[in-house]
Formats: structure tokens, C-alpha cells, sequence
């Protein structure tokens, strides 16, 4: 594990048969691209990828389905290891479910989302939540530039 000065948190690891690509937002998917088009653009950071939990919950027929609330407390401690090995300044909480999870774990509530991100000290570290990549592709594609903008500059804005 290398140390980075921001840490994206997605939910799950996702379904492949190549490990790699299985990699926490890989660029061979959209929210890996966007992320990566993100990070292009903050050169004075160092980033780590990483999901809340490390494997890809399945329902009976093989599909990906969103963790249960007990999977992701079983998972957490390990991503407080994490957190704690990889030493970042900034943790960027990737859309509603692992930003509600997490800032839970810590005693916050969960801010409503906008485009104004908020940030939370805690731990000698700033908790951003932020929108799924994945969403803003999906559902605000036409926000993308104002998302990548809003992001970059919480990012600067912590990491500086």
C-alpha cells in the first residue's frame, strides 16, 4: 500500500474474471474514467483507490447487487486500516450509500449533496461525500464539467 494525500472510498468491488480490471476504479469503466480525468487535472495530488467492501456481493443468480448494512460494518474495520496505512489528508466518500455508511461509523450525519462540498475533520483527516462518479455519468451527465471542477477544487482546497 502506498501512501496518497486523497483516498477515493467507492461501495463494492465489482464482478470480473481479470483481476486488474477488478481493481478499484479501473479505467476500463466510467466512473474509473471520470475519476481518472479528475485526478489529470490536480497534479499536486497523490490518490489511492479503494472500496468500503472488498468484495462483490452477488445475489443467488451470479448478479451484482448492493452490500447489506451487515456487510459493510464487517468490512469497515478494514478500511480503517486502510485509512490509517495510507495516511491521507482527504477521504472522498463516493455517492450516498458509502457516504452515509461511513460518516455514521464517526458520529456525522450525511449532508444533503450538492456541488458545495462539505468537509468533515475528523481524525486529522477531511471526509468529503461526494456523488458517484457513476451517477453523475448516468443521471447528470451534462454536470460532468461543473462535477470534475467542484471535485478538483475541494481537492486543492484540502490538500494545499
Amino acid at each position: 500500500m502506498k501512501n496518497a494525500n486523497v483516498m477515493w472510498v467507492g461501495l463494492s468491488a465489482k464482478k470480473a474474471i481479470n483481476a486488474e480490471i477488478c481493481a478499484p476504479l479501473h479505467i476500463d469503466t466510467n466512473t474509473g474514467k471520470l475519476v481518472a480525468e479528475i485526478e489529470a487535472r490536480c497534479r499536486h495530488a497523490s490518490f489511492y483507490k479503494t472500496n468500503l467492501v472488498k468484495f462483490p456481493p452477488l445475489d443467488s443468480k451470479g448478479k451484482l447487487r448492493y452490500p447489506t448494512p451487515e456487510e459493510c460494518v464487517l468490512c469497515y474495520p478494514e478500511l480503517q486500516v486502510e485509512i490509517q496505512t495510507v495516511n491521507p489528508r482527504v477521504v472522498l466518500l463516493l455517492g450516498n450509500k458509502t457516504a452515509t455508511f461511513v460518516l455514521r461509523q464517526i458520529g456525522l450525519q450525511m449532508p444533503k449533496l450538492s456541488y458545495r462540498y462539505r468537509s468533515f475533520e475528523y481524525g486529522g483527516k477531511w471526509y468529503v461525500p461526494i456523488q458517484h462518479p457513476s451517477y453523475i455519468m448516468v443521471y447528470k451527465r451534462k454536470e460532468k464539467n461543473r462535477y470534475v471542477q467542484a471535485v478538483k477544487a475541494v481537492i486543492e482546497r484540502l490538500v494545499s
